[in-house]
């Protein structure tokens, strides 16, 4: 069987590339912001918790209204700040590893609030405590919703049994910061209280295909929250080229051996892992990719070494992945100019 791994020598993969922009980031101050006042952690905490309780209050775990009204307000509050940096998210691991020695995934902060934060509802209580690794973690008491329909989910949590119980089971959302209120690095865990959970019934899904996207009854693509539809407004005018412009690119992901590695169970290959599966994770990892793919440096072969691709497949992988790109820069100006909800920054060259 060839496997795609990463090694050591190439610590400047794609996954390892964006965890160490979010990582290096950390004890950076600019020069603006000597003069300001302290960051108040504890000041902030009770912000972020009553903010997240507000947009994503305690309902049933199946309440797919509620999880609409959830995505729809979570991030216009005080947690706004978190959507335009990369974010390490995982699970509860060791507090002996260090962040770089922890199996994370690296999210763009608008990716991992609308898809991930919104999958669970917020009591409003909080604690603070100081980490070993010298941040901050904001601990907010916050519950899993457990029984929403699969294309509820960014990809089929149970495709790992263990996965899907820590999911259910979690029962606070760790945010860890530094100095300045960055965070740095965000994970579920079960460390936290039951008393505000309510009833809690275990879901068993039906044994994982292996598909990460997949169509429904009536033909439509699944999971819903992955598409463009719900990351753009209806009428913003790029949203009918944009599933032509990823289903190329995507193509081209598949022949070049991209996704063997850049999807949900990659964590058995690296500990810093970028998904690419779905519509809106590759959205906000093109860039990377792009850089990585023009400089040589991905894929790798069986022996962990940079693999050329054929002249034709990689002019192909950067002239669709440009495209896409501006697409998405196109899409995304649309909607600051025209005043939408939670509109995402215009990158600039």
């Amino acid at each position: 069987m060839r496997l795609n791994l990463f090694s050591r020598r190439q610590s400047r993969s794609l996954g390892v590339r964006l965890a160490g922009l979010v990582v290096a980031a950390v004890g950076f101050v600019p020069a603006a912001a000597v003069a300001q006042a302290p960051f108040d952690v504890n000041k902030y905490a009770a912000e972020l918790a009553a903010s997240l309780a507000k947009s994503c209050p305690m309902a049933s775990p199946g309440d797919i209204a509620a999880h609409e009204a959830c995505r729809k307000g979570i991030g216009t509050g005080v947690e706004a700040g978190m959507r335009d940096d990369y974010i390490l998210f995982g699970g509860q691991q060791s507090e002996k590893r260090w962040i770089k020695d922890k199996k994370t995934s690296v999210f763009r902060g608008d990716l991992y609030q609308d898809m991930y934060m919104s999958l669970y509802m917020y009591t409003g209580e909080f604690r603070v405590q100081q980490a070993p690794d010298g941040l901050t973690t904001i601990g907010v008491q916050a519950y899993f919703r457990n029984q929403l329909p699969p294309g509820r989910y960014p990809y089929p949590f149970w495709h790992a049994p263990a996965k899907w119980e820590a999911y259910e089971t979690a029962n606070e959302l760790r945010f860890r910061i530094d100095g300045n209120g960055k965070v740095v690095f965000a994970y579920r865990a079960s460390v936290g209280s039951d008393a505000n959970r309510g009833p809690y019934v275990h879901v068993e899904h039906p044994t994982f295909l292996g598909e990460w996207m997949w169509r429904d009854d009536s033909g439509g693509a699944q999971p819903v929250v992955t598409l463009f539809s719900e990351l753009y407004s209806q009428d913003n005018p790029s949203l009918p080229l944009l599933d032509d412009a990823y289903r190329k690119m995507a193509i081209n992901f598949r022949d070049a051996d991209c996704t063997v590695c850049h999807m949900p169970e990659g964590h058995r290959k690296m500990n810093k892992l970028t998904l690419l599966q779905t519509p809106y994770h590759a959205v906000s990892a093109i860039d990377a990719v792009l850089d990585e793919v023009r400089s040589g440096k991905m894929p790798v072969d069986d022996y962990n070494d940079p693999k050329p691709l054929p002249p034709k497949l990689k002019a192909d992988l950067l002239t669709n992945g440009e495209a896409f790109k501006q697409l998405i820069a196109k899409a995304d100006a649309w909607e600051v100019a025209n005043n939408r909800p939670k509109a995402r920054k215009v990158a600039t060259p």
